[in-house]
């Protein structure tokens, strides 16, 4: 029975992973209105122990027994991303509905592979977990360049500083090897080239810089230390095709880890969200060398004392998590505002020419 036939029955989450869901996705995910029904990890200790904090009712010992149960709605893959091409297809055809972590894939072929499953399953839903979509502020701040706040864009800055990566004590994962799917521009990247997709419009070129601070990790399974093969540190010049210049810079490895920035100017005005998520204005009189002025945002998660972090990522998933849950509650598969599979695949272009671009030292065309 669906949330649709049973309206009193929540709709009802499988989480595969237990980093991200036990920190932020599965508390955030049930202030929007999602239950956790089961989890499951490839360490099942770890499943079992989630489960016990976190009063999740049902562990499964691989994927494959939770996808395949009848009694959950939505499958949430937190895996890495070089299973996400195989867990994402088996959920579709098992009829669940899936909300993939980013990146969507490790290459363009298996986006295009996952975007096939998607379009074979029109009913269901096929989301990527970019989150940030949902907060009010970068909503607000799309609406207002869609009202030419700004005039005619000029160029975007899109800034992420985190610091966690300068540890080099830090453990190897899967994190440090970009052949599953680890690294900065993955993690964190994905999010930029998505966010400044659905703000500004289709991405066309790229030219790309990525750096590795620590190049061994010490490895928990040996004592000794690994190879890592991933990047700590992104920096790309974007081309979009409206003619806007853009740029992001993402880092692992920056002290002090303030936080995320975004700007953007145009002909007649300039918006800027500041790393605590407040949005200002620079427009009229003022423009272009007055004070900026705050823009009101209201953002109800940010007070509720539940919330486990008030980072854009922690708000944005219970919105995302209201916006899932009202819509299957509808019967209905299609979230307008959602990244969904053929959003990742461009996402995923981009990536994939980014790589390209650090390899070849050249700008490529997406």
């Amino acid at each position: 029975m669906t949330p649709q036939d049973n309206p009193n029955q929540p709709v009802r989450v499988g989480y595969v992973g237990t980093g991200w869901p036990k920190r932020i996705q599965i508390p955030t995910f049930r202030l929007g209105g999602l239950a956790a029904q089961a989890i499951c990890s490839g360490n099942p200790e770890n499943a079992h122990a989630a489960a016990k904090e976190l009063g999740i009712p049902q562990v499964y010992d691989t994927w494959q027994e939770m996808v395949a149960a009848p009694d959950m709605d939505v499958v949430s893959i937190t895996a890495p991303p070089n299973l996400h091409l195989e867990i994402s297809i088996a959920a579709l055809r098992a009829g669940k509905h899936v909300i993939c972590e980013k990146p969507t894939a490790l290459s363009v072929a298996e986006a295009e592979a996952m975007v096939a499953a998607a379009q074979a399953a029109p009913d269901q839903l096929a989301i990527i977990d970019h989150e940030l979509r949902f907060t009010p502020q970068r909503q607000q701040m799309r609406q207002l360049l869609r009202e030419g706040y700004v005039g005619r864009i000029l160029w975007v800055e899109f800034r992420e500083a985190r610091d966690w990566r300068l540890n080099p004590e830090l453990a190897w994962n899967w994190w440090s090897s970009v052949e599953m799917g680890g690294g900065i521009l993955n993690a964190l990247g994905s999010h930029a080239v998505d966010t400044l997709r659905w703000m500004i419009g289709r991405i066309d070129g790229v030219s790309a810089q990525l750096r590795t601070a620590h190049f061994h990790r010490p490895d928990p399974a040996t004592g000794g230390l690994r190879p890592v093969t991933a990047d700590d540190h992104a920096h790309l010049q974007l081309r979009f095709g409206n003619g806007v210049q853009g740029a992001a810079t993402i880092s692992g490895v920056t002290p002090g880890g303030a936080g995320q920035t975004i700007e953007i100017y145009g002909t007649d005005g300039a918006l800027r969200l500041d790393t605590q998520d407040h949005l200002w204005g620079l427009r009229g009189k003022a423009f272009p060398n007055g004070e900026w002025a705050p823009i009101r945002v209201l953002d109800p998660v940010a007070n509720l004392a539940e919330m486990p972090s008030l980072s854009p990522y922690a708000r944005g998933s219970v919105y995302l998590a209201r916006t899932v849950a009202g819509a299957l509650a509808q019967g209905e598969s299609w979230l307008p505002d959602a990244a969904n599979f053929l959003d990742g695949l461009a996402v995923q272009r981009v990536l994939d020419a980014a790589r390209l671009s650090d390899s070849e030292e050249m700008w490529v065309t997406v």
